[in-house]
């Protein structure tokens, strides 16, 4: 979106934070480079929010919110006419998406191999005894019926769409008005199912615990002292060992 980004992704080694920091800081680079602006492009003290998906459900509607995102805010009528960055249904049916390297802000090179890259887009997990093209069907059924809702909620209501070509005319040092509210409450887990919702954070409750006291062992001197499975600052920049069990 235009002030916002949302990504489903599969978090495989633990490093989510170090992607998402070298991602931000590429592209508030870039944006900065190509606007001829300087300083800081995020909105100071705003973090970013993980929100884990227990189950393939979960993911899958997460995928489809994220999709329509554009035509939910009234943007567009359809999410491929989102001028912005997205992955759209096609992309996804095919698997991939051959993304160029930009020329505002990264060097210039001699190697052609470094001038495009293929970013592959995968199954949410659970959703692999689907192939490909079906997967990238039944998302794409999923979006139309999202977007025919969201385009008759609207028609009763009398909005209108801003259109492609009106997206493109805002300004990029608009600000939106809302003022954010620091401290505000960021869900950490998403699901319709209340089971699988209360199990996560039960776990996320039970992590609390021993890693507080892994931390109080560690900053008295044990540097052996194991943390539990989660731990990433810890683990990334200490080098800490890690217990499964705990």
């Amino acid at each position: 979106m235009s002030n916002h980004i949302h990504v489903v992704l599969t978090d495989l080694d633990g490093t989510a934070p170090k992607f998402v920091q070298a991602m931000n800081q590429n592209i508030a680079r870039y944006v900065n480079c190509s606007l001829g602006r300087f300083g800081a492009m995020w909105e100071g003290g705003a973090r970013p929010n993980y929100c884990v998906l227990p189950e393939s459900g979960d993911m899958l509607d997460k995928v489809v919110y994220t999709l329509t995102n554009p035509v939910k805010a009234g943007l567009v009528t359809a999410h491929h006419l989102w001028p912005g960055a997205i992955s759209n249904v096609a992309q996804i049916a095919k698997g991939s998406i051959n993304t160029k390297r930009p020329t505002k802000f990264f060097a210039k090179t001699d190697d052609p191999t470094l001038l495009t890259r293929d970013l592959i887009l995968t199954p949410v997990p659970g959703a692999e005894v689907m192939g490909q093209a079906d997967y990238g069907h039944y998302l794409a059924q999923r979006v139309a019926d999202t977007e025919a809702a969201i385009a008759e909620a609207r028609e009763a209501k009398g909005q209108k769409w801003l259109g492609r070509k009106e997206c493109l005319k805002i300004n990029p040092f608009d600000a939106p008005t809302t003022k954010w509210t620091p401290f505000s409450r960021n869900p950490k887990v998403s699901s319709k199912h209340e089971e699988a919702r209360n199990a996560w954070l039960l776990r996320l409750k039970r992590f609390i615990v021993p890693y507080d006291g892994a931390k109080k062992e560690f900053r008295a001197g044990n540097r052996d002292t194991p943390f539990p499975v989660g731990t990433f600052s810890m683990r990334i920049y200490w080098g800490v060992s890690i217990d499964p069990q705990l």
